[in-house]
């Protein structure tokens, strides 16, 4: 009886590791897939913060977020935070009344958002009932996390 148990206790062990295996692949994100996760957590933060006060959730742009990423790979590669000049240039073609952009550089995407909130500019941009749409962008490169977060409404 002992050895069916000591069988049993090791095919159990076996089976949690096996699934947790399986977690970890199939849930973790790839690489090519990392910016998309952290930019929708970036989304989901401003979302959360938004309930918070009462807005409704903007709704996640895979398009715009590619803007917003265009600009975090650029503002990257010069080591320069700024404001992307060209945006609605950019987004010309594009039905929009208002637009806004958060701009962002440090340590992770809960810092930044942290850091967003306490700044009137930043924290008024993301508790607007006028914008409708987001789009996200973040880029870690040599340790650092950037971030540009596009409001369309």
């Amino acid at each position: 009886m002992q050895m069916i148990g000591e069988r049993r206790t090791a095919i159990a062990r076996i089976g949690i590791v096996l699934v947790v295996m399986l977690m970890v692949g199939f849930l973790a994100p790839k690489h090519a897939d990392a910016a998309t996760y952290s930019d929708r957590y970036m989304a989901s933060l401003i979302n959360g913060a938004r309930r918070a006060h009462g807005r409704a959730p903007l709704k996640f742009n895979d398009s715009l977020s590619k803007f917003a990423r265009r600009h975090s790979s650029t503002m990257a590669s010069a080591d320069r935070l700024y404001h992307n000049p060209y945006l609605a240039q950019w987004l010309r073609n594009w039905s929009w009344r208002i637009l806004g952009e958060n701009v962002g550089v440090g340590d992770s995407v809960p810092s930044l958002h942290v850091a967003f909130m306490n700044s009137r500019h930043h924290r008024d941009n993301i508790l607007d009932r006028r914008f409708s749409s987001i789009g996200v962008g973040v880029v870690v490169r040599n340790g650092r996390t950037w971030v540009t977060v596009i409001f369309r409404g």
